[in-house]
């Protein structure tokens, strides 16, 4: 039922401060649009060579809370109350009626929304959250427009060209203290099953491919794991995979930003620098590049 990662959503307490981060590391944002009766406005960049692999990250403004808490969303909020990050990650999907009614069926509790600018629907979405076993909050979408109409919309209105060389993104990463029953959930109420798995020290990553990304779901190795305390949710954190790492990280240090060294990454043949959340409202950024 899922096609793809379609996005991830960044609350931020200041949106033009926050995009102007992102503008200043190279990346094309779109101008704030509102989101009529849901008291949030957002501005966004997109990554992908087709319109398969197009990604976006969602910086949402609130410009009124007491709107965003009448129209459901309060998760926005509590999530900017509690220092920010990635709040929820939206996965794309055709015919989400059908799939709303099946998950209903299934006893996972979600209904359809109508997201508006002005006069203008832009999709219908359906919240997924609270569920402990999906170790996510998360959301599922379906646009208006056709996937193709849309990309083509916005690669000739140059949405894809960035100064700063994101190619793809390769993974997001989420903590699953319970992580048998995790990877259980997202099989048989998502159809998602494991694509692989790779262990490092105290943790276990099976790996969810959801159109041309994964999700990594992270859970501990045993009792003494560091992550077997940790309570579950989505990592603040994009990997996004770069050609030319060592150029990557020198040209975002030109531009003010503190990657580390490039190191060998977890994932076999990876290649890895990251730009601390911090600098980028919230939201590592880690580069990856495969050797």
């Amino acid at each position: 039922m899922i096609e793809r990662i379609d996005h991830v959503v960044v609350p931020v307490p200041d949106l033009e401060e926050a995009a102007a981060s992102y503008a200043r590391l190279g990346l094309n944002l779109t101008s704030p649009t509102r989101h009529t009766g849901l008291g949030t406005e957002n501005r966004v960049f997109f990554v992908g060579a087709s319109a398969k692999q197009s990604f976006y990250l969602e910086l949402l403004g609130i410009h009124s809370r007491s709107e965003a808490f009448a129209a459901g969303r309060s998760h926005y909020v509590e999530t900017l109350d509690r220092g920010g990050g990635i709040a929820r990650l939206m996965l794309g999907v055709k015919g989400i009626a059908s799939e709303v009614d099946r998950l209903q069926q299934r006893g996972v509790r979600t209904a359809i929304e109508e997201v508006w600018t002005g006069e203008r629907k832009i999709c219908d979405v359906a919240p997924l959250e609270g569920i402990a076993e999906m170790a996510v909050t998360a959301g599922l979408v379906q646009y208006v427009d056709r996937d193709r109409d849309a990309y083509e919309r916005r690669k000739s209105g140059g949405r894809f060209e960035h100064t700063f060389p994101l190619k793809r993104v390769d993974h997001l990463a989420a903590i699953a203290p319970e992580l048998e029953a995790s990877c259980r959930f997202w099989s048989e109420n998502l159809g998602v099953p494991v694509h692989g798995e790779v262990r490092g020290p105290g943790v276990i990553i099976r790996q969810l491919k959801i159109g041309d990304a994964i999700l990594e779901l992270l859970g501990p190795d045993g009792p003494d794991s560091r992550l077997a305390s940790r309570p579950p949710g989505l990592a603040s954190m994009v990997a996004w995979e770069v050609d030319g790492l060592d150029a990557t990280v020198a040209l975002a240090r030109e531009r003010g930003f503190t990657p580390n060294d490039p190191t060998a990454g977890i994932l076999p043949g990876a290649r890895v620098a990251t730009i601390p959340a911090g600098e980028l409202a919230g939201v590592g950024m880690q580069l990856l590049e495969y050797v």
